[in-house]
């Protein structure tokens, strides 16, 4: 808690959410006032989200401000004037957390096939809300839940995002994944969840439009975070065959080491370019745009399979010390270990594949011939 009040007084928390007006609810200015909010964009918040993964301890990295990069986001879009003057504040602040409340047991990158329910009370002033959401980031420590429920009929017409608080109608499980439990990563159950209708985001059935356009910033971020990760795994790696030697020579003098290399070299730079390039985009034209969710998408499909082979070879080449929890293997162990995860949340690889060659299918000229 204290690191967290810490870092988000610095204007981490805040900065992770991308430029606007919030940055400027931070009271010592932005890591003490090394850049104005007004001249924050979204190169600066690249370098921030790279510095923030460099511990390369992941679950401690989504406890500090994971929950809150991804909900925040929603507020500053899509919340009401209430919620901007009471709740985001202390959120920014790092005196409150909230959760991403979509994904369910039934219903992970099918996002229109959700069940949790959000059904008005006879007063009609009221949503009283039932269901469970699974995997959810902080969901076990906070205050706040940005929940995707079903308020009309079946698929994505029908669901919309309210704003849930802690209750004691809200309970939770602590899941074990892959990585520490300080992520808070949790199992939702909400037992008829009473909520003010107030607490809706705009109004029913806009709440998948919501979420799609949340995804491209949570997807870019998760992009520049795993690829920072990649890269610092890929640098302890290059040392270790700089200076390990075998059979009488240094290790990257073996051809099959420098092809392993080159192979991370490759992955990195070529993923790295694309990122700049949409981050160069996300300046002009902001998160939206007509092609932007497809490259952002492809984007991700190529980072989390530039992370697989990154990981692959790093172990083969550290050997032993590659699959040792401490000392010198302690990056490369931990980035194996950790790596399939993204390829899962804000998207499956398999989805973002598709989605990336659905929006060219779309924009195919019907004229065009071989």
């Amino acid at each position: 808690m204290e690191v967290r009040q810490r870092l988000a007084q610095a204007g981490v928390t805040a900065m992770c959410c991308g430029p606007g007006e919030h940055l400027k609810l931070i009271p010592g200015g932005l890591c003490g006032g090394v850049v104005k909010p007004e001249e924050f964009d979204y190169l600066h918040e690249m370098v921030v989200q790279e510095e923030r993964v460099r511990n390369f301890c992941p679950g401690w990295e989504d406890g500090v401000d994971g929950a809150n990069g991804i909900s925040i986001t929603v507020i500053l879009k899509y919340g009401k004037d209430w919620m901007k003057k009471e709740i985001l504040k202390p959120l920014l602040l790092g005196q409150e957390v909230c959760a991403l409340a979509i994904t369910e047991a039934y219903a992970g990158s099918d996002v229109a096939s959700l069940r949790t329910t959000a059904v008005k009370d006879a007063s009609g002033e009221h949503y009283v809300i039932n269901g469970t959401k699974k995997w959810i980031t902080g969901g076990a420590y906070c205050s706040w839940y940005v929940t995707a429920c079903r308020t009309g009929g079946k698929s994505h017409g029908g669901i919309s995002m309210i704003l849930v608080p802690k209750s004691d109608q809200v309970k939770y499980n602590l899941i074990k994944t892959k990585y520490s439990t300080s992520a808070g990563t949790a199992f939702l159950m909400y037992e008829d969840a009473v909520v003010p209708k107030r607490n809706l985001f705009q109004e029913e059935g806009k709440g998948f439009q919501m979420i799609m356009s949340n995804f491209n910033h949570e997807r870019w971020f998760i992009c520049v975070n795993n690829l920072s990760r990649a890269r610092k795994c890929t640098e302890e790696v290059f040392k270790w065959a700089m200076q390990r030697k075998v059979f009488g020579q240094k290790l990257v003098e073996q051809p099959v080491i420098r092809e392993k290399l080159a192979q991370m070299f490759s992955a990195l730079e070529t993923n790295t370019a694309l990122l700049y390039q949409i981050t160069h985009t996300m300046n002009s034209i902001g998160t939206q745009g007509a092609d932007l969710g497809g490259r952002i998408a492809l984007l991700k499909y190529g980072v989390t399979r530039a992370c697989h082979l990154v990981g692959d070879n790093a172990v083969q080449i550290l050997g032993g010390r590659g699959v040792t929890r401490t000392g010198m293997g302690r990056i490369v162990e931990t980035f194996h270990r950790f790596y399939k995860v993204p390829s899962i949340y804000g998207g499956s690889e398999e989805i973002m594949a598709d989605l990336a060659v659905r929006m060219a299918v779309k924009g195919f000229p019907q004229e065009a011939r071989l």
